[in-house]
């Protein structure tokens, strides 16, 4: 694996994985961790065209992948359905 992915891989994994433990959602983990990886993917490649240097490590977009890994757990808890009291 490239080294500039390992920041990348972890900031899909635990962005969705902080939201859960700090507000119980999205429960539905796994995908909250596909969509993040996807969005995470889209916003180096944003990042890359645009020639972004604001948050960057190496070569990884941090900045771009933290807040688009937020956007799709957030999209998650979202599109789940309500628990019903």
């Amino acid at each position: 694996m490239p080294p500039a992915l390992i920041p990348l891989v972890l900031v899909a994994l635990g962005v969705p994985a902080a939201m859960r433990a700090a507000l119980g959602r999205p429960r539905s983990l796994r995908a909250a961790w596909i969509l993040a990886t996807a969005a995470v993917a889209l916003a180096q490649a944003a990042g890359e065209m645009t020639g972004s240097r604001l948050g960057v490590l190496g070569d990884a977009q941090l900045l771009l992948a933290a807040v688009a890994a937020a956007l799709a757990a957030l999209a998650v808890s979202l599109a789940e359905p309500q628990r019903r009291s």
